[in-house]
């Protein structure tokens, strides 16, 4: 009972994380000017994969 009770605690814990981090994402994508950083964020970190690093 306690193993099904833990899984149970654990699968809430997590899709409330989900849902918590979609509602955040949804409110970064209303303000164009903060989705408009949070892509060139990304762009920059995206350019770290091709610094020659990844087979170390």
């Amino acid at each position: 009972m306690q193993a099904i009770l833990d899984k149970a605690v654990e699968a809430y814990r997590r899709q409330r994380f989900l849902n918590e981090s979609n509602r955040a994402f949804e409110a970064l994508r209303a303000n164009p000017k903060a989705w408009k950083a949070e892509w060139a964020e990304r762009r920059a970190w995206e350019m770290t994969l091709a610094d020659g690093l990844e087979g170390k």
